[in-house]
């Protein structure tokens, strides 16, 4: 049970009440308390047996017989003897009237460690063990006395002194000890057992996803809501409450009164985006800490008293997902240093749960080329007590809502405790995005994580130009973006491809390009150099191959090649003794992860044979080397260079096949790894996939709005075709949401403007959120500090609980346990002392007769 503690308490339970402890500052209150205490006039009844002593006592007869004097001598010695047996008698039936009354005036003890410890348990079962087996080898090696009358009351001196000796051992060792910690434990003040003592008590409700949980046609939400109501009916008059979720900006505030309270819990609803648990107990406290000053201010009642029991109720699932570990907020040293506050944790959680959920969506293009299609996975899990067997649908969305399923229902089989599945979605839409979303068709008790939203952009293919000294140096750079048979067919791909000749190139409106492949032109002239790098500024894309014989240092040296390139040629170098390799270098990019990420194409890369390379002077300030040739010396390979609102991307090495050209370079052409590789630089260069469509809830969400599109207002169509205004700032360039605070659909819009620029995105709830994985009890120890906390599941098991924090622990199953004890203890001696009488007599009797 908790410890808390509460000195000033209510003499008539009303809220103007003057506190005992303003007076009684120097009487202890860590005392025993009676529930029922005028049921203690019951103790007059202990004086009857002593009345029945008095009066039925046996008075022995005169008999003048003269072999009596023979035994004059032990007559002192028999009386005292039957005295203290008679007063033994007494006493026990003295003990068992008193703990009847008691344990009918229900006596309550304030909260401690009443139980013994293993030690002690220990201590007082060797105590007993060893008094029996000293009585048992003293009479062994002591003389036998025989059954004479001798012989028996030696008997009764050695089990009295193994008696006496066992219990002055149980007490030195056990009861002492015990009684001292005891008082150590009910060192500092307590509140007294009174039931109409006003409660100042905060239910703090674990809102998180996970508390849509339905078990028995009520949600662990509703579950909670019931079981507060009826708490809150059952406190003391004069008791106010307050009500708090895990919104993140909720104020706790004690409520005028308790039907106001119950009305505000009642209309909690969950939320996608929660505080932790560990921050919401923690307002909690301190909000309780601000009405404890608040009251001893303005009733002038001191730092040490209070007018109220002091109560947080903390009424959750227990998942793990609701904590922070480790705990960041001083849980623990608040708690321990406010031993008056009394937390109680009520678990509303379901054992065994049964749930399906879809989790980790990703999608393998952010935006999509019109036509493709887009690779959409997620990862199904279940719970022990699920199905195996679960189905899943593709559903697109419209901007008006309505749902369109794309193909059939697709089935799953849990083989293990999750399975990844993905499903292909074909691209065909005029708009500049496609919405949809992802659902499991199997209904379980929580809905929540049975669906996953996205969005992604629709664009069309890429158009790049290709330049080169001849074409027959662009053709396998073309292959890769662009082949044949696509062409042929009609089929989309990423790239639309232009092929010129280096000569061709100052003629050529560069605005035209999303990007411009230079591949190994041998003598580029300034102006050409001059026309990329204005291009480049204005936010073109550039990629570069520098892997050629006939590249002439000089002409790629000028100043404005090297303001343009993140590196200049020096000349080809070849590997003599083996192959280089290529590397992906540490650093963070969407080219290097793409490999990185991906085993299969990093081993695939691993296995391109480099016989030669271009060397390069020093890398630029700001360039960035993504690959490196692993062998002699590590020379870039791939490199990147911010210019403006652009990007140059440059590769040493060749990528054509040609005889006595790139076939002597590498064999990196015949490696499908190649098209990985271009892939991924014609996105980087373009920033094709660098906006992100898919979020989780509450994330900060950046909307990168470009110069010649800008507007001044905006609108933002919300899950549930809810719509928010927003404005644009004319010093900003770009628009972040803060509050995308609900899973689904977003699209933001310019608002009375002509721009057509405009974003889509969608929000999830985070993986963790419906896991329903409980918090193991270490972890919960170390956030509120072990034995701090009670946890129920019962309201029944509540009251019990609040009753012993507020009252201390009713001892009346003790008391009627030492009644019987006492009661066949009495029964017993009784019965012993009287046989022994009557076989002394008895033999008497016997030896007379002659």
């Amino acid at each position: 049970p908790p410890r808390g503690r509460v000195t000033g308490i209510h003499k008539s339970g009303a809220m103007g009440a003057e506190p005992v402890g303003k007076n009684l500052k120097d009487r202890r209150s860590n005392r025993m308390s009676l529930i029922n205490s005028s049921l203690l006039i019951g103790l007059v009844l202990a004086g009857l047996p002593i009345l029945l002593h008095m009066v039925m006592r046996a008075k022995p007869k005169k008999i003048e017989f003269p072999a009596l004097r023979l035994l004059k001598a032990r007559q002192a010695s028999n009386s005292r003897r039957m005295q203290l047996r008679q007063f033994l008698l007494l006493l026990l039936r003295i003990l068992t009237i008193v703990l009847l009354v008691l344990a009918v005036a229900r006596p309550s003890l304030p909260a401690a460690s009443y139980g013994l410890t293993w030690w002690e348990w220990l201590v007082l079962i060797l105590s007993v063990v060893g008094s029996f087996a000293a009585y048992f080898l003293w009479n062994r090696q002591a003389r036998p006395a025989g059954n004479s009358e001798a012989g028996r009351q030696q008997r009764a001196r050695r089990r009295t002194w193994c008696v006496a000796g066992g219990t002055l051992i149980a007490l030195l060792l056990v009861v002492l000890p015990w009684g001292l910690r005891i008082r150590r434990e009910l060192a500092s003040p307590h509140s007294d057992a009174m039931e109409n003592i006003p409660v100042a008590a905060v239910f703090v409700f674990d809102t998180s996803a996970s508390m849509n949980y339905r078990h028995d046609s009520q949600t662990r939400l509703e579950t909670a809501q019931t079981l507060a109501v009826e708490h809150i009916g059952r406190l003391p008059d004069g008791s106010r409450a307050a009500i708090a979720g895990l919104s993140r900006d909720e104020e706790v505030i004690f409520q005028a009164d308790l039907p106001g309270a119950r009305s505000l819990l009642e209309g909690l609803q969950t939320t996608a985006v929660p505080d932790s648990l560990n921050r919401a107990i923690r307002r909690a406290i301190q909000t309780q800490l601000a009405d404890r000053e608040r009251v001893q201010k303005d009733g002038g009642i001191g730092e040490e008293n209070d007018l109220f029991v002091r109560e947080i109720y903390v009424l959750t699932d227990l998942s793990e997902s609701a904590w922070d570990v480790p705990d960041g907020s001083g849980l623990r040293d608040l708690l321990v240093e406010h031993e008056w506050l009394r937390v109680y944790l009520i678990d509303v959680s379901v054992e065994n749960p049964v749930n399906l959920s879809l989790t980790g969506l990703r999608l393998s293009d952010e935006t999509a080329i019109n036509g493709r299609s887009v690779e959409v996975v997620a990862t199904v899990s279940g719970t022990a007590a699920t199905s195996p067997n679960a189905s899943l649908e593709l559903i697109l969305v419209d901007p008006q809502g309505r749902e369109t399923r794309v193909g059939a229902s697709r089935p799953v089989e849990l083989r293990t405790s999750s399975t990844e599945v993905a499903v292909e979605l074909p691209i065909r839409s005029s708009e500049r995005y496609v919405e949809g979303l992802i659902r499991l068709t199997d209904v379980d008790p929580l809905l929540d994580d049975n669906v996953q939203y996205f969005s992604l952009g629709v664009s069309a293919s890429l158009r790049v130009l290709l330049v080169a000294d001849k074409s027959l140096q662009a053709r396998q750079v073309r292959e890769a973006l662009q082949p044949e048979d696509a062409r042929q067919t009609g089929q989309a791909t990423l790239c639309t491809c232009t092929t010129i000749s280096t000569a061709q190139l100052s003629q050529t409106s560069l605005s035209a390009y999303d990007a411009v492949c230079l591949v190994n032109c041998a003598r580029p002239d300034p102006v050409i150099w001059s026309n990329l790098s204005e291009y480049v500024r204005d936010g073109g894309g550039l990629f570069v191959v520098a892997g050629s014989d006939a590249i002439s240092p000089g002409a790629w040296g000028t100043a404005e090649a090297v303001e343009l390139l993140p590196a200049v040629p020096i000349g080809p170098v070849r590997y003599l003794v083996e192959p280089a390799h290529l590397k992906p270098a540490p650093t963070s990019s969407a080219i290097v992860d793409a490999f990185q990420q991906d085993p299969a194409i990093l081993a695939e890369l691993n296995y391109v044979n480099f016989m030669r390379c271009t060397a390069v002077e020093a890398p630029a300030d700001d360039a960035r080397v993504l690959m490196t040739f692993e062998g002699p010396a590590d020379r870039p390979a791939l490199l990147e260079r911010r210019v403006g609102n652009g990007r140059v991307v440059m590769f040493t090495s060749a990528m054509d096949n040609l005889p006595g050209g790139g076939s002597d370079w590498n064999d990196l052409v015949v490696s499908w790894s190649v098209l990985v590789m271009l892939d991924e630089v014609m996105q980087s260069l373009t920033g094709f996939a660098e906006q992100s469509h898919n979020y989780t809830v509450g994330e900060p969400i950046e909307l990168p709005v470009p110069a010649a599109e800008r507007f001044a207002e905006f609108r933002l169509r919300r899950p549930g075709l809810r719509q928010t205004a927003g404005q644009l700032p004319a010093a900003e360039s770009s628009i972040l949401i803060t509050d995308a605070d609900a899973p689904g659909h977003y699209l933001l819009k310019p608002f009375e403007s002509p721009s057509p620029w405009q974003a889509a995105f969608s929000a999830n709830l985070p993986d963790e959120e419906t896991m329903l994985m409980r918090i193991l009890p270490e972890k919960l120890d170390r956030i509120l500090g072990e034995d701090r906390v009670v946890i129920v599941r019962s309201l029944a098991e509540l009251d019990r609980m609040v009753q012993i924090g507020r009252l201390g622990i009713e001892v009346f199953p003790l008391c009627m346990a030492a009644l019987i004890i006492l009661y066949c203890a009495e029964h017993l001696m009784a019965n012993y002392f009287y046989d022994e009488e009557r076989q002394p007599q008895s033999s008497a009797v016997g030896s007379s007769i002659p």
